[in-house]
């Protein structure tokens, strides 16, 4: 009977973490229908492309788009070569020591903070310290400094999976440690590198903390030129008129909300089709 206990606790288990997912799963499914009926009239080039206004049948989001993509980009240079660069150094070439084993748990605890943690540093660093002011600069370095501890983790865990004997193998050949990372190790681990830092920079995407404490503007009629110009994006565009208390701008939300999710869904699916090419070399 005492034998009995720990399947049925795990059964349990089981059935308590099937009913949640499927709850969550339920939950997401109706929140975007009911975001895309209230939404998907208003999606057109007009709106995609259109600054935002005071009256909701002309408004657009325009400047939030050209915003968020630009931030997406500069996050995107920032931490990936940061982030997979540690993780290559730590997993390669830094030698095991109280020093690794410090700077791993580091990495690891920042990956669980709160981002509106990032956006009060952001402020703080970036924003009056360097006086890169509330620019597309200062956003992205913050948002980078979000993404950079879960590429790092999920990187070193890619490249903890490559078989030893393959290293091994490359060495006995004569490579050096630089070859072996960059024509072997790498390759291998890239599958899974790329899907961690694709889950940071989706992260990283549809954050509004850390942007409202950076002060991202609400309403601005222009898209930024430049990395030291002033910005707005999706999650604050979208923040901002749910606020409002006038009626249509419940349905200009949503239809950001659309929007932002087609720039989630391409990227996830671009990051799809390179893991795949990736996976079908090896």
């Amino acid at each position: 009977m005492s034998g009995d206990r720990p399947s049925k606790a795990l059964d349990m288990l089981a059935l308590t973490s099937a009913l949640s997912a499927f709850v969550v799963v339920a939950g997401l499914v109706v929140l975007v229908a009911d975001v895309t009926l209230d939404g998907w009239g208003l999606i057109s080039f007009r709106f995609v492309t259109s600054p935002p206004s005071r009256f909701g049948e002309v408004a657009g989001v325009g400047p939030a788009v050209a915003g968020t993509l630009l931030l997406g980009l500069v996050t995107a240079v920032v931490a990936w070569p940061v982030g997979v660069g540690a993780a290559v150094y730590f997993e390669e070439y830094a030698a095991p020591g109280r020093l690794r084993r410090w700077v791993v748990a580091c990495m690891t605890n920042l990956a669980g903070i709160p981002s509106v943690i990032y956006g009060l540093v952001g402020l703080a660093v970036f924003v009056r310290g360097l006086g890169l002011g509330q620019s597309v600069l200062a956003a992205g370095l913050t948002l980078a400094a979000l993404a950079v501890p879960t590429i790092f983790v999920t990187s070193m865990e890619s490249i903890r999976t490559v078989p030893t004997s393959l290293r091994e193998a490359a060495y006995g050949l004569g490579a050096t440690r630089w070859q072996v990372i960059r024509h072997h190790v790498l390759p291998q681990a890239m599958p899974g590198v790329v899907t961690g830092s694709v889950l940071a920079f989706t992260r990283t995407v549809g954050e509004t903390a850390p942007l409202l404490v950076l002060g991202a503007a609400s309403f601005i009629s222009f898209a930024p030129a430049a990395l030291r110009d002033p910005f707005s994006s999706l999650p604050t565009q979208i923040y901002a008129w749910i606020a409002r208390p006038e009626a249509g701008f419940g349905a200009l939300a949503a239809g950001a909300i659309i929007v932002l999710l087609v720039i989630l869904v391409a990227m996830n699916t671009l990051a799809a089709l390179v893991r795949r090419r990736f996976e079908v070399r090896l």
